[in-house]
């Protein structure tokens, strides 16, 4: 073969010269396993260090011959260097050892409040089919577990078994009337099939909706006052049961089960805002019809008109020029979708940061607001961004800049009261003078509350008007005002904080 024609594979390989190959190349490394990939459960570790200490750490990373561990920073973190050796350090997978032996420090490195330290194990390392053994016995012996859980039918109050299986029984006399119904439709013409399944359903998804909101508050009624250790067995039991026939709606099956890792994504939002009668049979869209009208909801569905008259007193408080607003977790931004639709007089008053951590939110709003943007000249920034990355700027105001108007309809539900303080702080640093901070969160007092943690596993952390005045009160310096208002419903909550 020629030169040049091993010149020509190298550079198709590359596309850049051999001098940048020379610059550019590193030394590849092994394979890392990440903890959760090894189904243990938690991997710790225990070792000594003559000037460090003793020390306790989680385990992030493991190869064949190395691991990172994660250690708390304290007055002796500057004493562990690159180099040093450990002569006693244990690694267990759960209560079982999967390394006793030596290793040494190969690089250190700080995350938050944390050591992040690459070891390098001395002598065999770690017997990674070993470890891949033990973790698919420890994966099935925790399902197997669950299951024994589950099925301790001793432990569930005989009320609650009742009601469960009077409503598994009620829905499945229902799904299979509606599916012979359908069924002796299926030779008909489009139109007239289409035509009558809308006659159908008018029909129909009244009266399920109307039984499903009894056993929501019947649900209520039975679980409020459990113990917290007694909710675990009782949502399982009713999950067992019941979940075939909930996950046919649309709306509950993407609820339940989060494909995207949580609850309430946007397009979760988005099926709210839609057409409801929506699913593959007249009873799947029946019970879709039931999940959307539901109080936390219609609470969702209401925060549009909420927010769009939020926005629009944002805009004309900032006359002769543009109104400078952020949504955090935007999701679809249905409100500036809906705002701009009806007024496009709007938009040349109106610069508007997106912010959300998911990729697809952003670029579904750059799919609907751009060409809308374009048209009523408002100005529109899509941002993607994580709350911990939020939380991490010293000063947001520097990297979003003075806005008039901030709010988060969804997003503050998940967060601790110690994170809610922290971000609202740097929420609230980033507000220009007289601006407003709107942050949304479900009511302790929310109907839907046991219904969304025992059919799909939605938890959220509810707050009273009394707390969320309480969480605003705290703020530095002194807000001009904190109030907290609502949607019609009251069951979504907004802390309104005037700078």
């Amino acid at each position: 073969m020629s030169k040049s024609l091993l010149s020509n594979e190298s550079e198709s390989f590359t596309n850049e010269p051999v001098s940048a190959i020379k610059r550019t190349s590193r030394r590849l490394r092994a394979r890392r396993l990440r903890v959760e990939e090894l189904r243990l459960g938690e991997i710790t570790a225990h070792g000594a260090h003559p000037t460090f200490g003793a020390f306790d750490a989680k385990v992030e990373d493991v190869s064949a011959y190395g691991l990172a561990l994660i250690i708390p920073i304290s007055e002796k973190a500057p004493l562990l260097l690159a180099g040093d050796r450990l002569d006693d350090l244990t690694v267990l997978g759960g209560e079982t050892p999967i390394f006793r032996g030596s290793a040494m420090v190969r690089h250190i490195a700080e995350r938050e409040s944390n050591l992040v330290v690459g070891m390098e194990l001395q002598g065999s390392g770690l017997d990674i089919a070993e470890i891949y053994r033990r973790g698919e016995r420890f994966s099935f012996a925790q399902r197997l577990k669950a299951l024994e859980g589950e099925t301790r039918l001793d432990e569930i109050s005989p009320e609650f078994k009742s009601w469960v299986a009077e409503l598994r029984t009620y829905l499945e006399t229902m799904k299979h009337f509606l599916d012979e119904e359908e069924g002796l439709l299926e030779n008909l013409d489009l139109i007239t099939r289409r035509e009558t399944h809308a006659q159908y359903i008018a029909e129909a998804a009244p009266v399920i909706i109307d039984r499903m909101n009894r056993a929501a508050d019947e649900l209520s009624t039975l679980v409020s006052g459990l113990r917290p250790d007694e909710h675990g067995t009782h949502r399982a039991f009713l999950r067992r049961q019941l979940m075939p026939l909930i996950r046919l709606s649309p709306i509950l099956r993407r609820s339940y089960d989060k494909p995207f890792g949580y609850a309430g994504d946007y397009e979760v939002m988005n099926m709210l805002y839609r057409e409801h009668a929506e699913g593959d049979s007249l009873f799947a869209r029946a019970l879709n019809m039931y999940a959307a009208q539901e109080p936390a909801a219609r609470a969702n569905i209401n925060r549009i008109a909420y927010l769009g008259k939020v926005i629009r007193a944002a805009i004309e408080r900032s006359p002769g020029r543009r109104a400078r607003i952020a949504s955090i977790g935007c999701g679809p931004a249905r409100e500036i979708l809906e705002l701009l639709t009806l007024d496009p007089s709007l938009g040349p008053r109106l610069t508007i940061a997106l912010i959300d951590q998911e990729e697809r939110a952003i670029k579904y709003c750059e799919r609907t607001l751009g060409p809308l943007a374009a048209a009523t000249g408002a100005r529109v920034e899509y941002i993607k961004e994580s709350v911990r990355r939020l939380l991490t700027e010293k000063q947001l105001m520097h990297v979003l800049g003075q806005r008039d108007l901030i709010y988060s309809a969804g997003l503050f539900d998940y967060l601790s009261d110690r994170t809610f303080s922290a971000l609202l702080s740097a929420l609230y640093d980033a507000l220009a003078p007289d601006g407003l901070l709107a942050i949304g969160n479900v009511n302790e007092q929310n109907p839907t509350r046991w219904f969304m943690e025992y059919c799909l596993d939605w938890f959220l952390i509810h707050r009273s008007r009394e707390r969320l005045t309480e969480l605003g009160g705290r703020l530095s310096p002194v807000p001009a005002t904190v109030t907290v208002d609502a949607e019609p419903l009251g069951v979504n909550l907004f802390l309104m904080i005037r700078r």
